[in-house]
């Protein structure tokens, strides 16, 4: 599907007239594989600078919905399985909710990831023990929870906003799966390494 972009009295026009833009994508979807990428660089760095975290989550059917969910994800945002063999978008708004809503997303992924690092103490050459904000005050405690609650939701998000703007039910399941699992494996390992910390200092 081809669309133009022009200009109105009323503004910019739904329907684009003027510069062709093609809408329909292969099979492959580059540019969201490039919003993997930047889904995962923050998460690469903090691997990097506070090593692997031990899961504390003992529900193994949870565990498995999140990977599930996770790698599925990361999957269908970037290859098509269909019988049309590529993306689609079914119409201009569409395109303009998932382009100025995944920019949104993301955005607000890079920002909550900075203010984590910053209330973590995590800088750019320094390492940090993980656990360390625990032992650190209630109000940190209080904000990495707020911070921590963002991660595990704006993923979710950019992955069910891509799937319903591009109508592709395979992405749909996966992202509500990942929004389920993430959200309880990473409340179980908040819960339990709060008190597991709170022990230690004690």
């Amino acid at each position: 599907m081809i669309y133009n972009i022009i200009w109105s009295k009323n503004g910019m026009c739904a329907a684009f007239m003027a510069w062709n833009i093609d809408l329909r994508w292969t099979w492959i979807n580059f540019f969201q594989l490039i919003q993997v990428v930047l889904l995962l660089i923050p998460n690469v760095i903090y691997a990097v600078k506070c090593g692997g975290e031990e899961n504390l989550c003992n529900n193994k059917w949870m565990n498995v919905l999140e990977q599930v969910g996770r790698y599925g994800s990361m999957f269908f945002m970037i290859i098509y399985v269909g019988r049309e063999r590529s993306f689609d978008f079914h119409s201009v708004s569409q395109f303009l909710v998932w382009g100025f809503g995944s920019a949104a997303l993301l955005l607000a992924y890079w920002i909550v990831w900075m203010m984590y690092f910053r209330v973590m103490g995590i800088g750019l050459f320094a390492k940090r023990e993980a656990s360390a904000v625990f032992v650190a005050g209630n109000e940190n405690v209080r904000r990495v929870a707020v911070l921590n609650a963002a991660l595990v939701a704006l993923p979710s998000c950019l992955f069910l906003l891509c799937g319903i703007t591009l109508r592709y039910i395979p992405l749909m399941v996966t992202a509500v799966l990942f929004a389920v699992g993430h959200s309880y494996v990473s409340r179980e390992n908040w819960k339990k390494r709060v008190v597991k910390n709170i022990h230690t200092k004690e």
